[in-house]
């Protein structure tokens, strides 16, 4: 295994209502280990979903979708599979729906034994390019290029002899590449690729056909990728940026798309991937990765890989802990590869920091002084369990006062009663563990009679 260093992005805690300590520290360097960076994929690449393994389809001009394992190494092939575009996985993990763009129909293969369980026949001509599941159907896009231009359609799954409903959608340039959060989402949304400027698109599926939002079309455009948080309540897309090659990553509500952050991704995002329980990676046109933990907009860690591969578009996926798959063109030959990468666990010391919401003006002698306060990381964790020393100065001199213990959310409380007029100075000082950095912070008040 090759080893690769990482820059790694730590955010610096805010500062607190009156005065702080010193800046936390930047936590150290980590490190990337390249798993598999060699898998060369014996077609082309389109998607990819992951289950129990990983399948990634190989286009319109291949026939064959290719099963890998969880180390990325190639380990099977599913024959048959006249291009095979855009991938599904249903909520059980059970099944993959395949768009077989050469075939007019959609393939139903089964995860566990990686082979074709049967066929949704779409009518000649279709040439679908994308699935999705949401509003209890399977919804695909379809329309031939150069013939024809985009549409919808839907399979009702609950009655497997009706035949697809088509048509839907209204007009779209060329069959869209289709999201949803899960397979009961009322929301549909695609992208219509290759097309500028284009628009973020989105359906209200709760009915017997889809229905445009078009109220909200002109919100999100010429959008390059996206992706639909699992519970439905999130849409994230990369626009154009504020420089040249670069693109904002924004999280949207799915309600009425409004912006509500903005992700810290490098270069122009060409690859995004959003786990059910909140990860995010995004991949960029500079070689560029970046990983999110849940409910973060600053990346955990940032690397640029040096190994002369280019991102291929829906080519990522997070693993178990922070391994990525990478679905890779060759920069000398053109050949498509998967690449492995773990990011181990960062074992060096986190950097920890207080945050006072009180108190939040001066004080009186011989009246209680009352402060609430939380001790945290610098990613916002909270650190509980842990014993604050405190000191008062004033005056008349310093005076250590009784510590104080953080709750499980890393909140306390503390109230003291100044002695002298002026000045006074409190000062809260964690002194670290094996696991966490030591942290000193101050708060000073005027103090009158």
């Amino acid at each position: 295994m090759r080893r690769l260093s990482t820059i790694l992005v730590a955010g610096v805690a805010g500062l607190a209502l009156v005065a702080a300590g010193p800046q936390p520290a930047v936590a150290a360097e980590q490190e990337l280990v390249v798993v598999n960076s060699v898998t060369v994929l014996d077609t082309g690449f389109s998607d990819m979903v992951k289950s129990d393994r990983i399948f990634l389809s190989g286009g319109a001009d291949h026939d064959t979708i290719q099963i890998a394992d969880l180390d990325g190494v190639i380990v099977g092939t599913i024959p048959g599979q006249a291009g095979a575009t855009g991938l599904t996985l249903s909520s059980d993990g059970g099944t993959i729906y395949a768009a077989l763009s050469r075939a007019d129909a959609i393939s139903v293969i089964d995860t566990a034994t990686g082979t074709e369980r049967g066929r949704l026949e779409l009518g000649t001509g279709t040439c679908p390019y994308d699935v999705a599941l949401a509003g209890g159907k399977l919804w695909f896009s379809y329309g031939c290029r150069g013939s024809s231009s985009g549409h919808l359609g839907s399979f009702d799954l609950a009655d497997p002899a009706a035949p697809p409903v088509l048509g839907q959608g209204d007009y779209l340039t060329f069959a869209p590449r289709l999201e949803s959060g899960s397979a009961d989402d009322p929301l549909l949304f695609a992208m219509v690729e290759g097309v500028y400027p284009n628009r973020l698109i989105s359906y209200d599926v709760t009915g017997a056909t889809a229905v445009r939002r078009t109220a909200v079309e002109e919100l999100i455009k010429s959008v390059s990728e996206f992706a639909v948080t699992a519970d439905g309540s999130t849409v994230i897309a990369a626009t154009p940026g504020p420089y040249q090659f670069t693109t904002k990553l924004a999280a949207y509500s799915t309600a009425d798309l409004t912006e509500v952050g903005s992700y810290g991704a490098p270069g122009s995002t060409i690859s995004l991937t959003v786990e059910p329980d909140g990860r995010i990676a995004t991949y960029s046109d500079d070689r560029g990765l970046a990983f999110f933990s849940p409910g973060r907009y600053t990346p955990d860690w940032v690397v640029y890989r040096q190994f002369g591969l280019e991102p291929a578009h829906r080519g990522l996926a997070i693993g178990a802990a922070n391994r990525l798959y990478l679905a890779t063109k060759s920069l000398s030959n053109s050949a498509m590869n998967l690449t492995t990468i773990d990011a181990p666990p960062d074992t060096s010391p986190v950097a920890t920091d207080f945050e006072f919401t009180s108190p939040t003006s001066g004080g009186e002698v011989g009246k209680p002084v009352v402060f609430a306060g939380t001790l945290k990381t610098e990613k916002g964790e909270p650190v509980g369990g842990q014993t604050v020393h405190v000191t008062r100065t004033d005056r008349r001199g310093t005076v250590t006062l009784p510590d104080v213990t953080t709750a499980a959310d890393g909140s306390f409380g503390f109230r003291n009663r100044p002695r002298a007029t002026g000045e006074n100075t409190w000062t809260f000082t964690f002194d670290g563990t094996d696991r966490y950095l030591p942290r000193t912070y101050t708060v000073s008040i005027p103090v009158t009679r």
